[in-house]
């Protein structure tokens, strides 16, 4: 499972950092790979890992930023990943990664480097009994949680929602509170507190409706109800996936 942690790591600083960017697709997609390659580079190392599996964890890194952000020069990067590259295929391919990196996790080498001895030393109670790898997978799913869940959000919503339908220009901060969202649900569901997990779907059906309700009343055809619909049951299925991938690593 190491290995899955350094993909996982490497996409999510990828994204994270590329989102910075302001300026082109090109210098998106740029500064996008150089934060990856330093995460992966940094996680295999520390991980005691063969350069190998850094190299095939880097090219599943290239594709999915590839696969996400336009190249162009004169494409916003806003634009690019938002629209540009609205088809599921890096969806699906990073799942296919993701689950034969889980199938074949008994066959992947285990980590054991320098990271696994600072781990060790660690004088941290809620951490004992916690194997590295379980940790190496926690940490790097919040990573991917911040902005590598909203590309995926962004992508299906895009895809899914009908011709014309832009309630994303009315319905802001989604952004912003998508990841303390994730992270907060996927918090909570490791430790077990539901009934808080409850409490903030409920606090964010009473924080849209007044903007759903005023999209049907301005003859919006009901897509800003489609719209917090469908995003936040993807961005909710991605934090209950990773939940479930650190709780069988």
């Amino acid at each position: 499972m190491i290995v899955l942690a350094v993909l996982l790591a490497g996409i999510g600083a990828a994204d994270a950092a590329g989102a910075a960017v302001t300026t082109t697709g090109r210098a998106r997609t740029l500064v996008s790979l150089v934060s990856g390659a330093l995460v992966v580079a940094l996680g295999t190392w520390g991980a005691g890992l063969a350069a190998g599996w850094g190299l095939v964890t880097f090219a599943l890194l290239v594709l999915w930023v590839t696969s996400t952000t336009d190249g162009s020069a004169t494409v916003p990067a806003a634009v690019a990943s938002a629209s540009v590259r609205a088809y599921p295929w890096p969806i699906v391919g990073l799942a296919v990664a993701v689950g034969a990196a889980f199938v074949l996790s008994p066959r992947l080498p285990l980590a054991n480097g320098w990271l696994t001895d600072w781990y060790s030393s660690l004088a941290i109670s809620g951490l004992a009994g916690v194997r590295f790898e379980t940790f190496a997978v926690a940490v790097a799913a919040v990573v991917f949680l911040v902005e590598s869940a909203n590309l995926i959000v962004r992508m299906v919503l895009v895809s899914s929602l009908a011709p014309g339908a832009k309630p994303e220009a009315q319905l802001k901060g989604g952004r912003i509170l998508g990841p303390i969202e994730r992270v907060f649900i996927f918090a909570m569901a490791l430790t077990g507190q539901f009934l808080a997990i409850s409490a903030i779907v409920a606090a964010k059906s009473i924080l849209r409706f007044p903007e759903v309700s005023n999209d049907e009343k301005n003859h919006g055809r009901g897509s800003a109800a489609e719209y917090v619909l469908v995003g936040s049951f993807v961005s909710w299925g991605i934090a209950v996936l990773l939940v479930a991938l650190v709780a069988n690593s």
